[in-house]
């Protein structure tokens, strides 16, 4: 994979411990016709809360995630890196329900995403004094576009609601948030991308548009199967072996999508043949199989991950984010 889209993907994940804060009738922003927008309006359309023009959309079934083999080794890296003060006393795996994100460039972790969940309001008001995450990791309260804002490592979270938050990487949140002030409350999204995110079919559902910007260098270099790709979409479950996989990539010409079918098996091929030195330095291979065909211009494919190597990469990955911290003030 990428160095992009595992920051990408990681990005949403570690921003998931989230707030809450209005009563249910409460009058959240005016419209800009003038007209109350409420929480539980506000509740009813979080696909309205993510800017247009995005890259890609996926949507999460948090509690499944969470429940998955790997889920307590992901569980973990939330706790840690969310920038949720401890003393809101948020528990993602009981209080976190759904996630909506939505990726806005391709060169780097521009993130913005709407989490629907259970949250406190009252026990993150009443934080005061120095802020601090799970971990220990400072949090810094600002304001943006009339709103509070709590970030920590990058990552941050806005309240609207009680049950809805924004959440996302700083350029990510700002997008957001401009539509809130301007009163843009509505719908931008693409109606493919929009009918991933309201009626996913399975756990993970996503989407990607590589046709509205150029795909990095480093992205084609080392993953070839991209190069003439123009959009993708998967869904997910998390049963045995841990994550399972299957999707549609379509391609500009049925001689990319042919290109493109080989170009993934060939990475799959060689990931086995480095499995045994991977395995020297307590990398598993985690991908258990993956079979793609090519017809016409798509390719369709399905994989089945190993959540047991997962979960060790996520350890890992929760080492190495703990080394290359910041100090706790």
């Amino acid at each position: 994979m990428s160095r992009w889209r595992p920051r990408l993907a990681l990005a949403a994940l570690l921003a998931l411990a989230l707030g809450g804060c209005a009563k249910p009738e409460d009058v959240i922003v005016r419209t800009g016709d003038g007209k109350a927008l409420t929480a539980p309006a506000i509740d009813a359309d979080p696909l309205a809360l993510l800017p247009g023009n995005a890259v890609g959309v996926m949507t999460l079934d948090a509690k499944a995630m969470f429940q998955s083999n790997f889920g307590g080794a992901l569980l973990s890296i939330v706790r840690a890196r969310s920038p949720l003060p401890a003393a809101a006393e948020f528990e993602p795996a009981r209080d976190l329900e759904r996630v909506y994100v939505g990726s806005y460039s391709m060169q780097g972790a521009d993130v913005a995403g709407v989490a629907i969940g259970t949250f406190k309001p009252d026990k993150i008001a009443a934080a005061e004094g120095q802020l601090k995450t799970v971990a220990g990791m400072p949090v810094v309260k600002s304001t943006y576009a009339k709103r509070t804002l709590y970030t920590a490592g990058g990552l941050g979270f806005t309240v609207l609601t009680e049950r809805t938050v924004i959440f996302g990487n700083e350029t990510g949140m700002r997008r957001a948030l401009d539509r809130i002030e301007e009163g843009r409350v509505q719908r931008r999204l693409s109606a493919w991308m929009v009918d991933i995110l309201e009626k996913p079919t399975a756990p993970v559902s996503a989407g990607a548009d590589l046709t509205s910007q150029p795909l990095p260098k480093a992205a084609r270099g080392e993953l070839q199967f991209l190069e003439g790709m123009k959009t993708a979409n998967l869904v997910g479950n998390f049963q045995d072996p841990g994550l399972n996989l299957a999707g549609t990539l379509t391609y500009e010409t049925p001689e990319g999508a042919k290109r493109g079918s080989d170009k993934m098996l060939g990475l799959y091929r060689q990931l086995g043949n480095y499995s045994v030195v991977m395995a020297l330095f307590g990398f598993p291979q985690p991908i258990k199989k993956l079979d793609a065909q090519a017809e016409e211009d798509k390719v369709r494919f399905v994989a089945g991950v190993d959540g047991q190597a997962v979960a060790v990469l996520l350890d890992k990955a929760q080492s190495y984010l703990a080394s290359v911290s910041p100090p706790s003030q």
